[in-house]
């Protein structure tokens, strides 16, 4: 159905906004073309053009509402007029009815579809009222062919038209509708209440006005099935003006109000689990928050981390992970009550909520209900997989008093349960927050020094035991901050590889340590392999074999002057992917060696399946060797035989004393390394310590 508005605006935003209505809709096949009029001298210009209905806004450049009136009553008396009311134009709206408008319209609270389903429903009416035995005809053709359906009443509500979309939603032949009281072929409920509601044609037929219903409201069918409708009814008129008659005209709106739902769901919900969002997270804390605060009672804040969550993607891939994810989701749910919130923050990361009146010993016990519930095994293509969880939790009131400082003193805590090994729980207090306050700190610090040549790499020298001859070294990072002075590696080191700044770094410190030691070679006085140590973050990077290669080209550096040093966790994450790295490493030319051996996995078949070339026997076997009980003595002996057998060279960390150094050589060791000989220094100091001068 095609339907020609003049639309008599001076508003450019009002423009704008119904030029939105031009040509076809998603959801009806009417089409609809618009005409502006500025001013009174356009309205007599375009009402020419005999327009199926004129949109007034009476607001038109202060002109009175009645000079407004009375010019589109002289150009076109007939043709329906509908007011575009604007929130500060009302008085005017109501006005413009009682000198003989349809009905007002509330733009600002008025949807386009719905907007167009009014102006559709008044030009159908008006044409019901209008049009010659004829055009009725004609125009009968017209609405049966539309996807709308509309349905027409006499003057006491009983159906004298229906077309086929109608016919369609209402299950009945024209034969039985004719006749009809529509209130009974066309039971109404409220949406919310699903209460029974007045219908709108008899509500037009009492007040003459246009009424719409609220979109999505119920429809029973004369089967009893149901629909959601959205629609607007109009009066229709005779001659004289009486209203003589309604037209309905609604459409089925189900499927798009089901897929509303779905949308809206998905908005607030994680697609993966089901679970409410970090978004509805929000919105429910901020809620419960003020419930706690009105009867005065403490809540519990949760956040969860699993641990060992990347192992299974990178292991089994992202699918079992998600199935994984999807389990933890279920058995979380069967650990709260109906009333405490189970959210998804992202990765494998949860919140919990749980609703007010929950104290520090329910959170306990809900922190011992989910780790034993995480810690069963979980079947992933029916092999059991077993994962931990750290939980970090806040209390309201005296962990803070709003949303974002409970959820941020609760990843506080995580943090903390995930430093104390993983798989526990910690309550928030306030000297976490100077931890977190501290790495946070330090985080930025190391940002801004790779950036600002604040770090330097000193030289710790690798020995022969048997006779104190240099037979390498190992090139250490050290820290100079302009104002905290020298930082604690280990410090510095831990909070790199939690940020990830390790990458770049490490990168940094590679290039570093290619550069002296290609100087050094270049002197004719290379101490032996330079070894750099290697994180595991770094090692899982796809170009890491490529990096190592090109930078060792560039730089013009034998490659057996340069030794990896390996951690085993490394190693061990996952052993075939790293026999292929090492292998690429190996096939470049360095050395390989694993870095604090027996600290890490108990598993040693990796040793046999990989290209290892040197062990660093951790100094938690060599301090106090030589006054150690039996025991220990026996072990470090076993580790040495183990190296030997397996001809890999050892070299024991640690050295402090001549007694240890002794006795490490008497039990096979080959190499030492430690304070007994040197700390790490600066490359000049290394030089005139362990270095023939340059060769002239």
């Amino acid at each position: 159905m095609d339907m020609h508005i003049l639309a008599v605006t001076s508003d450019p935003a009002e423009r704008q906004q119904l030029e939105r209505m031009r040509g076809s809709s998603p959801t009806d096949d009417a089409v609809m073309t618009l005409r502006f009029a500025g001013d009174l001298a356009d309205i007599c210009r375009a009402a020419a053009l005999a327009p199926d209905l004129i949109l007034v806004n009476p607001l038109l450049q202060d002109t009175p509402v009645s000079d407004v009136w009375h010019a589109l009553s002289v150009a076109c008396d007939r043709t329906p007029v509908v007011i575009l009311a604007p929130d500060t134009g009302l008085p005017q709206a109501q006005q413009a009815v009682r000198l003989g408008a349809v009905t007002y319209i509330v733009t600002a609270s008025t949807s386009r579809e719905l907007l167009r389903r009014i102006l559709q429903s008044v030009v159908v009416a008006t044409r019901f009222s209008q049009a010659p035995a004829t055009d009725y005809r004609r125009d009968g053709l017209v609405l049966e062919s539309i996807a709308d359906a509309v349905i027409s009443t006499d003057e006491w509500g009983r159906v004298s038209y229906c077309n086929l979309a109608g016919r369609r939603l209402l299950g009945l032949e024209m034969a039985q509708l004719l006749g009809q009281p529509i209130n009974e072929l066309m039971r109404l409920q409220d949406p919310q209440s699903r209460t029974e509601m007045e219908h709108p044609a008899l509500q037009t037929l009492a007040s003459g006005a246009v009424v719409r219903i609220a979109p999505g409201s119920i429809l029973i069918r004369p089967d009893g099935s149901e629909l959601m409708i959205e629609d607007a009814t109009a009066p229709i008129h005779d001659r004289g003006g009486r209203v003589c008659g309604v037209v309905m005209v609604f459409h089925d709106m189900t499927n798009a109000r089901e897929l509303q739902a779905q949308v809206d769901h998905l908005a607030w919900h994680d697609f993966l689990t089901g679970l409410p969002n970090r978004f509805a997270a929000q919105r429910h804390l901020n809620r419960i928050l003020k419930e706690a605060e009105a009867d005065r009672l403490p809540l519990a804040v949760m956040y969860l981390d699993l641990d060992k969550f990347k192992l299974v993607n990178d292991t089994l891939g992202h699918a079992a992970g998600d199935a994984l994810l999807v389990s933890v989701a279920a058995r979380l749910r069967g650990c709260f009550r109906v009333v405490d919130l189970i959210s998804r923050q992202g990765g494998d990361e949860f919140v919990v909520l749980m609703a007010p009146g929950s104290d520090r010993a329910d959170a306990t016990q809900a922190a011992q209900r989910i780790s034993a519930a995480v810690a069963l095994p979980h079947q992933l293509d029916g092999e059991p997989i077993h994962i931990g969880c750290s939980i970090g939790i806040a209390l309201y009131p005296g962990d803070g008093d709003s949303s974002d400082v409970l959820l941020r003193h609760a990843d506080t805590a995580l943090h903390a349960a995930k430093a104390a090994g993983r798989n526990v729980w910690r309550f928030f207090n306030q000297d976490l927050l100077s931890t977190a306050i501290e790495r946070r700190h330090m985080e930025n610090g190391l940002r801004q020094a790779l950036g600002t040549a604040q770090f330097e790499l000193f030289y710790q020298p690798k020995v022969q035991l048997s006779d104190g001859a240099l037979c390498g070294c190992e090139a250490l990072l050290r820290w100079q901050h302009p104002v905290w002075g020298w930082v604690d590696p280990a410090r510095f080191i831990r909070s790199a590889e939690e940020s990830g700044l390790i990458v770049p770094l490490g990168r940094w410190v590679l290039s570093q340590a290619l550069s002296q030691a290609r100087r050094w070679e270049r002197e004719g006085r290379m101490p032996g392999a330079m070894a750099v140590n290697v994180s595991a973050l770094e090692m899982r990077q796809g170009d890491f074999a490529g990096y190592i290669g090109d930078h060792l080209a560039e730089s013009g550096l034998d490659p057996a002057c340069l030794q990896l040093e390996l951690t085993e966790s490394a190693l061990v994450r996952d052993v075939n992917g790293a026999s292929a790295l090492l292998q690429r490493l190996k096939s470049i030319g360095v050395s390989l060696a694993i870095d604090d051996f027996g600290t890490g996995y108990s598993s040693l078949s990796y040793l046999a399946d990989l290209p290892i070339d040197l062990l660093k026997v951790d100094r938690s076997f060599v301090h106090g060797i030589d006054h150690a009980a039996p025991r220990r003595q026996t072990l470090l002996r076993a580790v040495l035989a183990l190296a030997d057998n397996l001809a890999i060279a050892a070299v024991a960390e640690g050295v402090e004393t001549g007694r240890e150094a002794d006795f490490l050589t008497e039990a096979g060791c080959v190499q030492g390394q430690g304070y007994y000989y040197s700390r790490a220094v600066d490359a000049r100091t290394f030089e005139q310590m362990f270095l023939a001068p340059p060769r002239d």
